[in-house]
């Protein structure tokens, strides 16, 4: 297959999954804000989620992105259309579930990542482990590069535009606590899996997704303390305000209701 060949039909492939998860999205959110019970609702939810992938792979979009685009146009807009009472359910029935599948992700990873290296022979595996590490270095300085530029970039239209404060403008040194928090995990390690067992160059593609989830949770995990104490950030109180806001809300409710 030529490249010339294959970038239309990947690009009609993303967009079409893009399209189709938007508006599976749509449709899960007409369905769930006419249920009223928590435990069927979580059940839709969950029966949705693999008709959306099998509908997706029978179509021959990508199953990844469809889920993904499904899962965002859902989360944007269903917390204000759903009950508390729906909402604390379904959110504990999915922490536990996605807790499940992690770790199910790391060991069937953790597995396959012993396999391919003994089946990358001596000078293979010194090109793959150099290919990890050259990926993830390029994953976190990526992310760290993005979100600098973009920092830089808003704070330059402020200082033209004359919008707001001084303080309301993104500070660097948040921009760097944001790009250090790159952590990668599930989604990364389902597309590395995801790949047929014969696809060209499997085996380095899933040994460097594991290096970047590895990498990533290690290295800026256990480095993310230090950091926050050397960036000396003050003490965030949004959410005290945000519950004075919330105790504000119900009480006029209360008094609406009385009167």
């Amino acid at each position: 297959v030529m490249l010339k060949d294959a970038v239309p039909v990947i690009l009609l492939a993303t967009v079409g999954s893009v399209v189709a998860g938007y508006v599976f999205g749509r449709v899960s959110l007409l369905a769930l804000t006419r249920i009223e019970d928590a435990a069927s609702s979580t059940v839709v939810q969950f029966a949705g989620t693999f008709a959306v992938w099998i509908i997706a792979d029978k179509l021959g979009l990508s199953a990844i992105i469809t889920i993904v685009v499904y899962a965002i146009t859902i989360a944007r807009t269903a917390p204000r259309r759903m009950s508390a009472r729906r909402r604390v359910s379904t959110y504990s029935v999915w922490e536990s579930a996605v807790f499940v599948l992690n770790v199910l992700a790391f060991v069937l990873m953790g597995l396959q990542a012993r396999s391919i290296v003994g089946r990358l022979s001596g000078d293979g595996q010194g090109e793959a482990f150099l290919f990890a590490a050259t990926v993830l270095a390029v994953v976190i300085v990526a992310r760290l590069v993005w979100v600098m530029g973009y920092v830089a970039l808003i704070r330059q239209f402020k200082r033209f535009d004359g919008e707001g404060q001084k303080r309301d403008a993104p500070t660097f040194r948040g921009a760097v606590l944001v790009g250090w928090c790159g952590m990668r995990g599930l989604v990364t390690l389902v597309v590395a899996i995801a790949l047929p067992a014969d696809f060209p160059g499997r085996d380095p593609i899933v040994l460097a997704a594991f290096a970047v989830v590895l990498g990533t949770l290690v290295l800026q995990g256990m480095s993310l303390k230090p950091l926050l104490r050397r960036l000396n950030f003050e003490r965030d109180t949004s959410i005290d305000r945000e519950v004075a806001e919330a105790r504000v809300a119900i009480m006029q409710a209360a008094l609406d209701v009385l009167s």
